[in-house]
């Protein structure tokens, strides 16, 4: 449309619609910066390995499960039982603070709780391309394996095909068991075999193959609940010890918040020492016996055995335990069959002081408790009355211990919720370092290239795993984040952004449009 262009009258052409078009192009590409910005803002997960979980079949072995303790995985997405499921099912403990919500957890339930954290993880990657660590989702829980259900070392490096000379380390098994030669199959300590001979017989005179099979499984990272630095019976190179699963794993932001004010060494703890009298040591267990509260209280638990190795025991067994480790300054944790018992943990968990009688023991779980000599008492009761050894602890170090105990907790629980710096991303971290990666690696070195294959079946096949319930859901789910987010801080710089130049066009045109209603009006 054309106007005249004097006496007031303008055309479409003029200056103020080439600023109009100018400013609407400015808008557009501050639109899509912003758009880009706002649905993938930059990860706050970045300085955290990228791990891919390998899509096993049900089995390799037939007939032969790849995990023995699948039954989560049946169950529906959203069932309330998911988490207990995991972590075991709730009891309750009445404490100063109120009702304190905890799980029995199975002491070999690690397996299971890897594998949901991973798929759940926002840095779980679906092309092994972009990977700094991959999990292999295979183990036994709750059976021994045998010379007829183990693949061979062949067997199972023919279902890692992303596996080559870059990749190999950066590769992870897990064993939720201590690992020793009958809790894992031979391809696990890098052994030549096959399924006619004994389990712990090596094949000397094994083709080629198998023997390269066997040296890259040998290298091939891997996790227990010990490793060969604490204890000889381990078998496996390149084997790394993470914790049992305690008292403090799989609970909600408000029971998590709850037993951390609980471990609190400002707290009153009238016991000075507790335990389970089966696994005192003899003299110690009497002498407990003897005297009593509040000097030493000694629970007595009462078990059943289920499934092969988990632990059923009753809610008022729970309870007493808990309740005991709470209101005590010290919790014997002697050596059993081995020297790793899930009952250090949870008496960190706890905010109660180990006692330990090995050294053995303060070799655990170094990528945890790198410390942990230095949190717990060790004690020789062949030096005299054990009891007597703890009370002459004088009170300035029971408080710096109680401390150490409060600081190892945050690092050492599994917890339901990624970016909490729990057992899991701990693992995964000093996984990532040993292996030779490390945040800094992504700015300077491609990943490695290697073989690709169809990987989406991983996602459906666990999907059902990967399910809270209501009150997790709240928690967990990254839609709901705060006003202070990257995502809702993004909204606001852009807004703010694209404010002046609203503004700009608003102002400039407005002059000029009186100046041509005046002329108007003087015609």
């Amino acid at each position: 449309m054309v106007q005249r262009a004097h006496g007031g009258y303008r055309t479409s052409e003029g200056p103020e619609s080439c600023m109009l078009v100018l400013g609407m192009l400015c808008l557009s590409a501050y639109a899509v910066q912003c758009a880009i910005a706002v649905v993938s803002p930059v990860s706050s997960n970045s300085g955290k390995p990228r791990v891919f979980v390998y899509d096993l079949p049900a089995n390799i072995t037939d007939g032969v499960p790849t995990q023995d303790d699948r039954q989560c995985d049946e169950l529906a997405s959203g069932s309330p039982n998911l988490l207990d499921c995991l972590f075991g099912t709730e009891f309750t403990v009445q404490t100063a603070l109120g009702p304190l919500k905890l799980r029995k957890t199975d002491q070999h339930a690690i397996g299971r709780i890897f594998l949901w954290r991973i798929m759940g993880s926002a840095n779980k990657v679906e092309h092994p391309n972009e990977a700094d660590l991959f999990f292999v989702p295979f183990w036994y829980s709750d059976s021994f394996p045998t010379p007829t259900t183990c693949p061979t070392s062949v067997e199972m490096l023919g279902q890692l095909h992303h596996l080559d000379a870059n990749t190999v380390g950066k590769h992870i098994f897990v064993s939720p068991r201590v690992a020793h030669d009958g809790d894992v199959c031979p391809f696990w300590w890098g052994h030549p075999w096959h399924r006619g001979l004994p389990i712990n017989q090596v094949d000397c005179s094994a083709p080629v193959n198998e023997k390269l099979a066997a040296g890259h499984m040998n290298a091939i990272m891997k996790f227990a609940l010990e490793d060969r630095d604490c204890c000889w019976r381990v078998v496996g190179e390149n084997t790394h010890s993470i914790p049992y699963a305690g008292f403090g794993s799989g609970l909600g932001l408000n029971m998590t918040r709850k037993l951390g004010q609980l471990r609190e060494p400002s707290r009153s703890r009238p016991i000075l020492l507790m335990g389970v009298f089966e696994d005192f040591p003899t003299k110690l267990a009497l002498e407990c016996k003897f005297i009593g509260p509040p000097i030493c209280m000694g629970v007595v638990l009462k078990e059943d055995k289920k499934d092969g190795h988990a632990l059923v025991l009753s809610d008022s067994t729970f309870t007493e335990l808990v309740t005991a480790m709470l209101r005590s300054r010290f919790c014997v944790q002697p050596t059993g069959d081995n020297p790793s018992r899930k009952g250090i943990v949870d008496s960190i968990l706890l905010g109660c002081i180990p006692v330990l009688f090995s050294r053995n023991q303060t070799r655990l779980w170094p990528w945890h408790l790198p410390n942990l000599r230095n949190i717990t008492v060790m004690l020789d009761i062949t030096e005299g009355s054990a009891i007597d050894q703890l009370k002459a602890i004088d009170e300035a170090r029971v408080t710096q211990l109680r401390k150490g105990v409060v600081e190892a907790a945050k690092s050492l629980a599994y917890a339901i919720q990624d970016g909490t710096g729990d057992a899991v991303e701990a693992t995964l971290y000093h996984a990532w370092i040993h292996s030779g990666g490390g945040p800094e690696e992504r700015q300077v070195t491609p990943g490695p290239t290697i073989r690709s294959s169809s990987t989406p079946l991983a996602q459906k096949e666990h999907s059902s795993v990967l399910a809270f319930d209501d009150e997790v859901a709240k928690e967990k789910l990254p839609e709901h984040r705060a006003w202070w987010s990257d995502h809702w801080m993004g909204t606001v710089v852009c807004v703010c952004s694209i404010l002046p130049w609203c503004s700009f066009l608003v102002l400039s045109t407005c002059p000029k449009q009186s100046e041509s209603n005046g002329l108007l009006d003087g015609h």
